[in-house]
């Protein structure tokens, strides 16, 4: 009976130690695959993140080639745009050129009513610094002086109204007609871009010739100028000192030449 009894608790005691085990067994598993579940979200986190970098990497270097196409069609664009300079620069010579031998060959044969002759005289060029006029520009121009003034300094655009400004002008180049040319020959050449003109013009022709009409009655009729000794002239577009291509280079062919002849004499 003792010994029954003895084997009885010998058994739950190996029972109770085999349950004890199998607990602490499966605890170990579950700790094991908890252990394995937060490894394998870790693992998803850092791979989202390299996606998502992988993605930023990728606009970045899709912005980046844009912007490298961006550039590539400016400096492409400047190119041509320099190109085109240079082309209308050596127009612009081309025609100052082919200007100076038509110059030279008008000196040689131009003869103005009454017989006088046009006889060049260089002795023009130690004149031209007497010509000092604030937006008005006055070269040799061959065995002429030239003086440049811009249209829009002298009428209302696209007319041949004087504005307010003129009578300043005028009145400082008649001045100096007066005291420092008074017995040379004096040409009025009236100047036009090459863009179309609005009624009641019909050509540029017409608007050239109707400007320097304008400055010959201002210079006759206010400052008393010779009229004998002056010639008027609209050449309308036929004669650009620069390229046509850009609004700044119309606006400086737009101008009134008054060009200074050597002295005549009958």
């Amino acid at each position: 009976m003792f010994r029954h009894c003895c084997l009885t608790l010998v058994s739950l005691a190996v029972a109770g130690l085999g349950c004890n085990q199998n607990a602490a067994w499966r605890q170990q598993q579950v700790l094991a695959q908890q252990q394995t579940q937060a490894q394998i979200a870790e693992f998803e986190r850092r791979a989202s993140g390299l996606d998502a970098s992988n993605q930023d990497l990728h606009s970045q270097l899709a912005q980046a080639q844009q912007q490298s196409k961006i550039l590539q069609d400016e400096l492409t664009l400047v190119r041509r745009q320099l190109g085109d300079t240079a082309n209308q620069l050596a127009q612009s010579q081309q025609m100052a050129k082919e200007k100076d031998e038509k110059v030279q060959t008008l000196l040689a044969s131009t003869q103005y009513r009454g017989g006088a002759v046009i006889r060049p005289n260089n002795s023009l060029t130690a004149d031209l610094s007497k010509i000092q006029i604030p937006g008005v520009t006055a070269r040799q121009d061959g065995d002429v002086i030239r003086i440049e003034i811009p249209a829009d300094m002298l009428f209302h655009p696209g007319t041949n109204s004087l504005s307010p400004n003129a009578d300043n002008v005028l009145s400082q180049v008649s001045s100096i007609l007066q005291r420092d040319f008074p017995t040379n020959k004096i040409g009025v050449e009236g100047h036009t871009d090459n863009q179309p003109v609005n009624p009641p013009y019909t050509s540029n022709h017409q608007l050239s010739a109707s400007m320097a009409q304008s400055i010959f009655d201002q210079l006759t009729g206010r400052y008393r100028l010779d009229p004998s000794r002056i010639v008027v002239v609209g050449h309308g577009s036929n004669h650009p000192v620069v390229s046509n291509a850009t609004p700044a280079g119309q606006q400086r062919n737009r101008r009134v030449d008054l060009v200074i002849y050597a002295e005549s004499s009958n």
